[in-house]
């Protein structure tokens, strides 16, 4: 299988995709207290500033991560096959 110069452009897009949403990852912020489950503040912060007290939303950003990938392979094998025939 050969990949095509689309199919290049889109994997790289997906990947710089990808790349910033781990650059700005969702965060949330929960109540105070150790038993406290209330969510105060959601959002998304650069990696390296995120507000005193949050913690990244793992779950959310690999839901993110899941959602650019199977856009992107179905946007790939969209554009799969000949150039020439184009």
């Amino acid at each position: 299988m050969k990949i095509n110069k689309l199919q290049k452009k889109i994997i790289a897009i997906a990947a710089l995709i990808i790349t910033l949403m781990l650059i700005f990852p969702p965060y949330r912020i929960y109540g105070f207290g150790a038993s406290s489950q209330a969510v105060l503040e959601t959002g998304y912060s650069l990696i390296f500033e995120l507000p005193m007290r949050a913690s990244i939303d793992g779950v959310t950003l690999i839901v993110q991560w899941l959602g650019v990938c199977l856009v992107g392979g179905l946007i790939y094998k969209v554009f799969d096959g000949d150039e020439s025939s184009r």
